[in-house]
């Protein structure tokens, strides 16, 4: 497997520095239902930018304050938000308890890292009940900065200001407009508030915490009259969750496995030890036709590797593959990002399908959807890869890995999708193995739903407790857990 960092995704090097969440999802609607602490109300009321603060007094607080560690916790530095609307726009107040000489307000609009700034960051859809719902993101800091970057447009109104224990921000963001629509009484929208506080080193998010890239850690935004009584707006959310495509049961071809293995080695004897497995995933070279009968006698179901979103360094697919196809590389893995949306790749894929289901394996492990991280415009072709293998091959077992950017779109053609480095990962760098904290956000909405959860961690033999706790902390989740070496050339006997 291969595992790519999109430059622009932030504050990932800083997240994976921190632990990140492990609580229940905003977006999930579980037995008890869309919690109330996960809707928000946007009340009827004209603001005017940069008035008296008792205009928004009666509109309901939001605390922004559940940190991104695990268990998530509230932050040591408190703040809130308010939301209100009329005809014209959405109304936006961010109070941030804050010492003013620890503020960091210094970059410009065009700035291309405007996160090493303090920042408060909004995250709205303004369809979420759709299958893939779109994003408008704004990123605003306390001098009232509004961000281009990676965000929707500038062209909105904002005020900010820094007082000497905390910073005032207030935004008019047009709407009937191309990013958010005109809005009525009754609309359900979904949204994520987010505060970054860089001297205290605490990034919490309204309404669960967890990573700021996350999909799936939104709550609601309810749009109202006057302010209205919490549970009510919770179960109609609830309600309508539960009817439409965000919120339907998704089928899994696997959903019966309770172990999966991993292994790229071509040593028999660790073929053999598959047989202890209800999946085992492989590269195309691993087994001989032999050996793939053994497996299907036992039981065992063998899903073949391929990359769909890389050039692999030594791909027999090397010279079919056009220069311009080429959009960069992965210096991890020595591969070449790929252009997934060139129809003569697309080919590539569906012929090397056609290929390994000949051969006999019962289906296909999907890597490298993370390139639409690091190069956006590819997303339609990966996921238009995914969706034609369903299409041809309805049967057959396909599993993703990672590519939450585009799990929302996938997850009806896939049965599993694999959380790499959810509990350990190996540090290219440092040449190391060691534990970090994946955000189950991320799948744990879809898992609910029907979609089964492969976790694959990295560690050595020998360490012994970091591979108890992978297989302790994905269980606990109800995941399906794995961990090998980097390479995934070793069988562990012992796991827990």
């Amino acid at each position: 497997m291969k595992n790519t960092v999109k430059s622009a995704a932030k504050r990932t090097a800083m997240t994976l520095a921190l632990t990140l969440l492990t609580v229940g999802l905003a977006q999930s609607a579980s037995k008890g239902g869309v919690p109330e602490t996960s809707v928000a109300q946007a009340v009827k009321r004209t603001i005017t930018l940069g008035g008296d603060l008792k205009q928004w007094d009666g509109l309901p607080q939001y605390k922004v304050i559940l940190s991104n560690g695990v268990p998530s916790v509230p932050v040591s530095n408190s703040g809130y938000y308010s939301v209100a609307y009329d005809d014209q726009n959405l109304y936006v107040l961010g109070v941030f308890d804050q010492p003013k000489d620890t503020v960091k307000a210094v970059l410009k609009t065009d700035a291309g890292e405007w996160w090493n700034d303090d920042v408060m960051e909004l995250f709205i859809r303004t369809q979420p009940f759709v299958s893939a719902p779109q994003e408008a993101h704004f990123s605003i800091n306390p001098a009232g900065t509004r961000f281009k970057a990676y965000n929707a447009t500038t062209d909105y109104k904002s005020v900010g200001r820094i007082e000497d224990k905390r910073w005032v921000l207030e935004l008019a963001i047009p709407l009937n407009t191309a990013i958010l629509p005109a809005a009525k009484a009754g609309d359900i929208w979904a949204l994520k508030v987010g505060r970054e506080h860089q001297k205290a080193a605490e990034y919490p998010i309204w309404p669960v915490g967890g990573d700021f890239n996350s999909p799936n850690n939104y709550g609601y935004l309810a749009f109202t009259e006057k302010p209205a009584e919490p549970s009510a707006l919770a179960t109609a959310v609830t309600e309508k969750l539960g009817k439409s495509p965000a919120g339907t049961p998704l089928e899994s071809r696997v959903s019966d496995i309770g172990s999966y293995g991993v292994y790229y080695g071509k040593k028999a004897a660790d073929v053999q030890k598959l047989l202890n497995y209800d999946l085992a995933i492989v590269q195309p070279g691993t087994v001989t036709a032999a050996q793939l009968k053994m497996l299907h006698d036992n039981g065992t179901r063998v899903v073949a590797y391929m990359t769909i979103g890389e050039l692999d360094r030594n791909s027999a697919a090397a010279p079919t593959v056009d220069p311009s196809w080429i959009l960069g590389e992965n210096k991890n893995w020595g591969s070449k990002f790929i252009d997934a949306s060139q129809p003569g790749w697309q080919k590539i894929v569906a012929d090397q399908a056609a290929s390994l289901k000949k051969q006999g394996f019962d289906g296909f492990f999907l890597d490298t959807l993370d390139t639409a991280d690091v190069y956006p415009k590819v997303a339609p072709g990966l996921v238009k890869i995914v969706q034609d293998l369903r299409a041809a091959y309805p049967d057959a077992v396909i599993v993703q890995n990672r590519g939450f950017a585009l799990l929302n779109q996938t997850a009806p053609s896939i049965d599993a999708v694999m959380f790499e480095n959810f509990s350990s990962m190996y540090s290219f760098d440092k040449k190391t193995y060691g534990s970090v904290n994946g955000d189950p956000s991320f799948v744990e909405s879809l898992s609910k739903r029907g979609l089964k959860v492969l976790t694959m961690d990295y560690a050595l033999p020998n360490q012994q407790d970091l591979i108890t706790r992978d297989y302790q902390r994905a269980k606990s989740f109800g995941f399906v857990p794995y961990v090998s070496t980097i390479g995934l050339d070793q069988i562990y006997e012992a796991n827990p």
